[in-house]
């Protein structure tokens, strides 16, 4: 069964097109571009099922039903967080208001690590850490600007000047350097510091870090934590959903 994955998130559109146990093709468009979805989805096999994360702006996803509706006669399944799904339990106050982002990340990662205890993290527009049990359990997790964010707020608020252009280092020499590195310390840190009071809580000596996103990269070589590198974490959990009989219960209607 051929399943067509969207995640749209706060810049892009990411999409898959999966079948048998793999990836058939993937895309993107930048939030801006999304009537070129419309082009690429013309290209790939016609799905069973389409399934669809959206944290973005409301306008961007009629965009996207729009798109869907003028190719498929199917409905498209907007995902939302649920209370319980997929071995995982889900500790928010109320568990719809989790972004169905950090959602279906947690799924696609218990799916990976094979239902151990881990950090989540991904790293978007936003990065987010998540914290999950050995039990499945979803403890809570928090959300910091981005590298991309933290230089665009510098650049906007302060008389600094950044041109993106630059390397790590320790002790910084250039107002660049200074700029570049004290992101990663942001970063980094924020991991750093949720793995430690995991840790502290269970008393336990280890915990991977499952870490997906396009800002990815720019940290894996400053996290000293065992890592687990899964590239589109979103949408391998839209395929876990789309292959399952749960699809139904885990969307809401598109109003």
């Amino acid at each position: 069964m051929a399943i067509l994955a969207i995640d749209s998130g706060n810049s892009y559109i990411k999409w898959g097109l999966y079948e048998a146990s793999q990836w058939l093709k993937k895309g993107k468009v930048h939030q801006s571009d999304v009537s070129l979805l419309a082009t690429q989805f013309k290209q790939l096999l016609k799905p069973k099922i389409v399934v669809v994360s959206h944290v973005g702006r409301a306008t961007v996803r009629c965009e996207i039903a729009n798109v869907i509706a003028s190719l498929y006669t199917l409905e498209p399944s907007w995902i939302v967080a649920q209370k319980y799904g997929f071995g995982i339990t889900n500790r928010y106050m109320d568990p719809v208001q989790l972004g169905c982002d950090r959602w279906l990340a947690l799924i696609a990662a218990w799916d990976k690590i094979n239902h151990r205890r881990c950090l989540v993290v991904n790293v978007g527009t936003a990065m987010t850490v998540d914290a999950l049990t050995d039990h499945g359990e979803f403890l809570g997790g928090i959300i910091v600007p981005s590298a991309y964010l933290i230089f665009k707020s510098l650049c906007l608020n302060t008389q600094l000047d950044y041109l993106q252009k630059d390397s790590y280092n320790d002790f910084p020499l250039t107002t660049n350097e200074a700029i570049y590195s004290g992101a990663i310390h942001c970063l980094v840190g924020a991991i750093e510091r949720m793995h430690q009071l995991f840790i502290d809580k269970f008393n336990c000596s280890r915990v991977d870090c499952v870490i997906s996103g396009g800002g990815a990269s720019m940290l894996l070589p400053f996290i000293k934590m065992p890592i687990v590198l899964v590239d589109e974490l979103v949408l391998e959990g839209l395929a876990i959903i789309g292959n399952s009989d749960q699809t139904g219960s885990c969307s809401s209607d598109f109003k």
